[in-house]
């Protein structure tokens, strides 16, 4: 088979619709996820042993569970009990959710490492708990975070293409259905790949400035 250009050029419309869609679903996850760990991380700190352990269990569990099985749990199994969601819905959930358990660990090593002796300060300054949390605590613990984080968004975004496992036209999914279209395969898959890679370089790109403020601020 020879690579076709007018056909490439033909086809990607569909795919920067593809695209489009993959950044949508890729910032709605991203949001949940780092909102969402963010607060069980702090929730666990905050509880006692049974909130704890609740948290720990839902932690496995969500990342125990392979996401294809739950996204198609929730688009195919939840509506015969009655709960009927868009694909859309059910896509940014589950990645959101799965990813804020891998978040939450992040952001949990990063309270454990701010010394003790800052709270006691906290405390010794008559600072509520609350204001401790909002204004030291959880600054400090995302800002140590950060390097980590930026990796989890660069996996969610590669996982966002399992979407198309549930009829949303991500990347991946626009480059199987024009495939299937025309049963031209080359085109579709090569520059979705090369397309997956340009939208990677920027994350790629932030994390290794970030790194390299880092490494100099500790010089």
């Amino acid at each position: 088979m020879i690579w076709d250009w007018s056909y490439a050029a033909e086809i990607m419309p569909e795919l920067l619709w593809g695209v489009w869609i993959t950044l949508l679903v890729t910032a709605a996850s991203a949001a949940i996820s780092l909102f969402g760990g963010l607060l069980l991380a702090v929730f666990a700190s905050v509880s006692g042993r049974a909130g704890q352990f609740a948290v720990r269990f839902l932690i496995e569990a969500l990342r125990g569970v392979p996401i294809l099985v739950l996204l198609f749990f929730g688009f195919y199994a939840l509506p015969q009990i009655g709960l009927t969601l868009s694909s859309y819905t059910v896509g940014i959930l589950v990645l959101g959710i799965v990813y804020a358990a891998y978040c939450s660990e992040v952001y949990r090593g990063a309270l454990l490492t701010i010394p003790s002796g800052l709270r006691d300060a906290c405390s010794a300054l008559g600072l509520p708990k609350l204001v401790t949390w909002r204004d030291v605590l959880i600054p400090l613990a995302v800002s140590k975070s950060i390097p980590s984080l930026v990796n989890y968004v660069l996996l969610l975004y590669r996982q966002s293409a399992l979407l198309f496992a549930i009829g949303i036209p991500v990347l991946m999914g626009q480059a199987q259905t024009v495939g299937y279209e025309r049963f031209r395969y080359l085109e579709p898959y090569t520059l979705a790949g090369v397309l997956y890679l340009a939208l990677n370089l920027p994350f790629v790109y932030v994390l290794y400035r970030y790194k390299a403020k880092h490494d100099e601020k500790h010089i």
